[in-house]
C-alpha cells in the first residue's frame, strides 16, 4: 500500500497531498492562523493510514518575512512535486511579494530516508538533539532570545535607576529639608504623655410626672326600643298574554347576520363550541349570538389568537369558549 505525502495543518490533523513515488505536481494556497503573522512553518509527513499517529516526519519548510495581513487571507503559495525515484521538492513563496519574491525550497529523498530509518515526531518548535534545525527557524529563535535578553537587561537597569532615585530623594529630605529634626523629635519624645481629663457632665434632672387622675365613666342611659314596621311586599300582577318571542340578533348595519340562523346551545360546555365563520359574520355578531352580549367579542378573539378582531376569514372554524 502506497503512503501519502502530506502536511500537518493548524488543528493537528494530517492533510494528504499526493501518493508516494508518483510523478505529480500539486499547488496549495496556505493562510495564516494569526493576525500579522511574521512567519509560517510547513511540516511534511508521510503516512500510510492518512493520520498523524502513524505519520513519519520528512522535513520542515519555514517561510519568513511575511507581509502583515489579517488571519485567514491567502498568504503562502506552495508547489510540491514528486518523482518515481522518491525525491520530493517543495517550493514556497509569499503571494504578496510577487514572482520576484524570495523562494523557500525543501528537497527530500524518501529512499535515503528509508535507508537511515529516521522516524521523527517533531512537535511545535521542539527539535531532536542529533538534528540541525532549519536555518530560518534557528535564526528566528536566536532573534527571539536576544530580544528577551535585551528586554530583561533594560528592565533591570530601569529598576536600578528607580532605586537610586528614591535613595537620592531620601538623602535630600534628611539633610536638606529638615528630615533629621523630625527624626530627632520623634526619638526624644516623652515616654508617658499626660492624659487630659475632661470634666464629667452633670446629671440631667427630669421633672417629676404629674399624678394621673382617673375619672369614672357616666352611666349609659337606656333608650326605649324602636318598633320597626315591616311593610308587606308589593303584589305584581302577571300579564294576561305571554311575552313576545325574542327576535334574532341583527348586526349594527341593520341586516340579519349569518350567525343568527345558527342553532346556538342554551349552555356552552366547558370545552367550548365549534363554529364555522360564514360570509357576512363579525365577532360582534357572533358574541351577540352566543353570549347575548356583543361586547364579549375580545374573549373569542383571544381564545382563537385573532390579532385583528375586525378581520376574520370566511370558512375558518373557531372555538367559542364558555362565558365564565
Amino acid at each position: 500500500m502506497a503512503s501519502n505525502i502530506g502536511i500537518k495543518i493548524a488543528n493537528g490533523d494530517f492533510y494528504p497531498i499526493m501518493e508516494e513515488n508518483s510523478s505529480i505536481k500539486k499547488r496549495l494556497i496556505l493562510t495564516t492562523v494569526h493576525d500579522d503573522q511574521p512567519s509560517v512553518q510547513i511540516d511534511l509527513y508521510r503516512s500510510q493510514q492518512g493520520t498523524m499517529p502513524d505519520a513519519q516526519y520528512i522535513g520542515s519548510l519555514v517561510v519568513e518575512n511575511i507581509k502583515a495581513k489579517p488571519k485567514g487571507e491567502p498568504s503562502i503559495e506552495m508547489v510540491i512535486s514528486s518523482d518515481n525515484n522518491g525525491d520530493i521538492v517543495a517550493d514556497a513563496i509569499d503571494l504578496d511579494t510577487g514572482a520576484n519574491g524570495e523562494h523557500y525550497v525543501l528537497t527530500v529523498s524518501l529512499r535515503s530516508l528509508d535507508e537511515t530509518s529516521r522516524d521523527m515526531e517533531i512537535p511545535d518548535f521542539e527539535l531532536e538533539t542529533n538534528e540541525e534545525p532549519p536555518s530560518g527557524l534557528y535564526n528566528q529563535a536566536s532573534k527571539i532570545r536576544q530580544q528577551q535578553q535585551k528586554k530583561s537587561s533594560k528592565a533591570w537597569i530601569f529598576i536600578l535607576l528607580i532605586v537610586l532615585l528614591l535613595l537620592g530623594l531620601l538623602a535630600a529630605w534628611l539633610f536638606f529639608l529638615g528630615g533629621m529634626d523630625l527624626v530627632r523629635s520623634y526619638l526624644n519624645r516623652p515616654a508617658v504623655e499626660q492624659v487630659v481629663r475632661q470634666p464629667e457632665p452633670e446629671p440631667v434632672r427630669l421633672p417629676e410626672p404629674e399624678p394621673v387622675r382617673i375619672t369614672e365613666p357616666e352611666p349609659v342611659r337606656q333608650t326605649e326600643p324602636v318598633q320597626q314596621v315591616i311593610e308587606p311586599p308589593p303584589v305584581i300582577q302577571a300579564p294576561a298574554a305571554p311575552p313576545a318571542p325574542r327576535q334574532p340578533a341583527v348586526s349594527s348595519s341593520g341586516r340579519n347576520p349569518p350567525v343568527a340562523s345558527y342553532n346556538v346551545p342554551a349552555t356552552i360546555p366547558r370545552e367550548g363550541v365549534n363554529y364555522r365563520i360564514r360570509w357576512g359574520d363579525t365577532l360582534w355578531d357572533i358574541s351577540e349570538a352566543f353570549y347575548r352580549d356583543p361586547w364579549q367579542y375580545p374573549r373569542i378573539a383571544r381564545h382563537n389568537n385573532i390579532r385583528n378582531p375586525n378581520l376574520i376569514i370566511s370558512g375558518r372554524t373557531i372555538r367559542i369558549p364558555p362565558r365564565n
